[in-house]
């Protein structure tokens, strides 16, 4: 380790943590590691398994996610296990907080695959939380041939994983994910900026490959001078959730089955334009609201679904524009039964807006609107117009008339609307699907394994 590796952080949390830790592995420098309870303890055929890796044998995949204490985002994992010649293990903290909300993982077996879990300081902070306990002993027990790790390439629980791995697993190609559109050059809206940049830097070297989320957040992983192979891994959903909300055929929705129920509980009239989402400036809601006002009589209804801190503010936009009943606003709505009220959009935006400290990571809502069978409008703030292809409209950013012209389109131009919704059922089925996500993984272990 070099003199720009942040060995501090090592030092001082032996100390701290103690020899348990998840920081501080059991060895005492000797060439023959102490037995592993997890491994040594196997039968002799298990042993053999979990030796050295042969052309046969399936390959030990240790992924460690901050976020898979989270049913939904385990969806990912159980695509991944059902691919052939994958062994998989996941490693989630035992408690972590999401969304403001406290979300508990109990270790035990899971659709194909294993599910460890170990306690977390800083639950809830993606980048400074750390496992106090269960990584050290993951590493240990699983000894991967690719160590996944679902976390920012500058997050402590990167450089706690691959400080570990260096003893436990040397031979792992492990894999950083990122989120980070912004910081290019190693700045970051994170504090402390410095040590972020250090442990980014030190991923970057043990790490023998990046997945990112988007083509944008690559480029920035470019311009900060990572050369290794990178792969866009999208977030994806499970499109068979959403059969009840589009139904029919699989590429052209006959969607508004439950539209009317839904509709007439909330008494909103068609047609519909929604938002879904955390209310927050940076969403542009109130460029929605104004938007809509610019289109001619009869008006749009309008759904807002999501609470937040802005939600006061866009409450009173709403009235000085003068909606009255037309628009409601729903929050407390659980993510499951979110499919049930985009039955009752017909077009779906997502009007964020770039602010100095964030933009537009990914979208997801916009993925979930195209499985729904919504037409779906985005801002071209960050990533959207990658996950939306051709497969919605797209406005300038914070361009009141030009989100008036798309929703004008939207809901007027004879076809489009249909047009749009199949292309954006067939986009999902091809990049966004679980399915179609853990092809794309697998192929890209294994490329990176016969490297």
């Amino acid at each position: 380790m070099d003199s720009s590796e942040p060995i501090l952080i090592w030092r001082r949390s032996r100390s701290r943590f103690g020899r348990d830790s998840a920081f501080s592995p059991r060895w005492d420098g000797s060439s023959t590691p102490p037995m592993d309870p997890c491994r040594d303890g196997l039968p002799a055929p298990a042993r053999r398994r979990m030796g050295s890796r042969s052309p046969h044998r399936a390959t030990r995949v240790l992924a460690v996610d901050h976020t898979a204490g989270v049913a939904p985002f385990r969806k990912k994992f159980e695509a991944l296990a059902a691919s052939p010649g994958i062994d998989l293990t996941v490693l989630a903290p035992d408690r972590w907080v999401e969304n403001y909300r406290v979300v508990r993982a109990t270790a035990g077996g899971q659709p194909g695959y294993r599910l460890l879990t170990g306690a977390v300081g800083w639950p809830g902070y993606e980048n400074r939380g750390f496992f106090r306990s269960g990584l050290g002993p993951a590493i240990r027990s699983v000894r991967p041939d690719v160590l996944h790790l679902w976390e920012e390439p500058f997050s402590v629980i990167t450089f706690q994983a691959l400080s570990l791995a260096a003893i436990w697993a040397p031979k792992a190609k492990a894999i950083f994910f990122s989120f980070d559109n912004l910081s290019a050059g190693f700045r970051y809206s994170y504090r402390p900026s410095w040590l972020y940049a250090r442990i980014e830097r030190f991923a970057h070297r043990r790490c023998a490959a990046g997945t990112a989320v988007s083509e944008e957040v690559v480029q920035v992983l470019r311009a900060k001078g990572f050369r290794k192979p990178l792969e866009v891994i999208p977030h994806g959903i499970d499109l068979a959730e959403y059969s009840d909300v589009a139904q029919g055929t699989s590429d052209a929705p006959a969607r508004r089955a439950p539209a009317e129920d839904v509709r007439g509980r909330l008494g909103l009239e068609p047609p519909v334009v929604g938002f879904v989402g955390r209310l927050l400036p940076q969403k542009g809601v109130d460029l929605l609201l104004r938007a809509v006002a610019l289109l001619p009589s009869p008006r749009p209804s309008i759904l807002i679904l999501g609470d937040g801190p802005a939600r006061g503010a866009l409450e009173g936009v709403a009235a000085d524009l003068g909606f009255g009943s037309s628009i409601r606003f729903l929050s407390g709505v659980q993510h499951d039964a979110v499919r049930g009220f985009m039955a009752a959009i017909d077009v779906l935006v997502l009007p964020s807006r770039t602010t100095p400290k964030w933009k537009e990571q990914f979208g997801r809502v916009l993925v979930e609107g195209m499985a729904a069978g919504c037409v779906v409008v985005g801002s071209s703030s960050g990533a959207i117009p990658e996950v939306v292809g051709d497969a919605g409209l797209i406005f300038p950013e914070d361009d009141v008339e030009g989100l008036a012209q798309a929703l004008r389109r939207a809901l007027g131009e004879p076809g489009l609307g249909e047009a749009l919704r199949v292309r954006g059922r067939k986009r999902v089925r091809a990049y966004y699907t679980w399915e179609a996500i853990a092809s794309r993984i697998t192929d890209f272990y294994a490329r990176l394994l016969a490297a």
